[in-house]
């Protein structure tokens, strides 16, 4: 009776913390979109908006403006960053909800897209904490924004390729495929071995991606 009781509940956003498993199971029975995409958009517009106002534009390098010329660089950038923090969030967790939603299908999950939509939104919910902790404290200490302090990059403090690498190895970036992991098991009902296999392979993807984008950053300092 109370197994039942609690699979009616609505699974929580801040529950995601402190009992993943339990919200995981909410989301199979009941899947949410609107009230947790709406709270998380926010959230990830503000934390856009703190990471545009921790850059120092003028130790950007190869642009030397005037004052007042970072002062707009700024106000520029964290319009932009707030846009990109609204619009992406729903974005992003559709296009991944799909995608996963597709390699449930092919492994003949019975899983719908609305439980797989709303899996990515609560679980990027892990992540969106990581980054919001991350920026207040960059903005308190006037810290490096690029840099996540809980990183292993933040203990060597390297540049480049190594550093966008060693920056895919954070804390919450780790607890995110984990629950992610544990997700496509109890929500899209894929084996163990099938959930880890995939969330390995879109943690190798993410490195790759962020290889090649500390390669790019390299690049343009030249």
């Amino acid at each position: 009776m109370e197994q039942e009781t609690i699979q009616t509940k609505k699974p929580s956003l801040f529950g995601m913390i402190f009992s993943p498993g339990e919200q995981l199971e909410r989301i199979r029975e009941r899947p949410v979109i609107w009230l947790p995409l709406i709270l998380l958009t926010l959230v990830m517009t503000i934390v856009s908006v703190i990471s545009a106002l921790n850059i120092d534009y003028s130790a950007v390098p190869g642009m030397e403006m005037s004052a007042e010329e970072e002062q707009m660089a700024k106000i520029f950038g964290v319009i932009g960053a707030g846009l990109v923090g609204f619009f992406g969030t729903s974005i992003g967790c559709l296009f991944f909800g799909l995608i996963f939603w597709a390699i449930a299908k092919i492994a003949k999950s019975d899983a719908t897209f609305k439980q797989m939509f709303s899996l990515m939104i609560f679980t990027s919910f892990i992540t969106t904490i990581g980054q919001i902790l991350n920026q207040l404290i960059i903005l308190a200490i006037d810290g490096d924004p690029l840099i996540m302090l809980t990183s292993i990059n933040s203990l060597v403090g390297a540049d480049g390729v190594l550093g966008a690498v060693l920056s895919t190895f954070e804390v919450f970036g780790i607890w995110y495929y984990i629950v992610l992991a544990m997700g496509l098991v109890k929500v899209a009902k894929l084996s163990k071995p099938v959930a880890v296999i995939t969330t390995v392979i879109f943690f190798v993807l993410g490195i790759i991606l962020a290889a090649v984008g500390g390669a790019f950053e390299g690049m343009t300092q030249f």
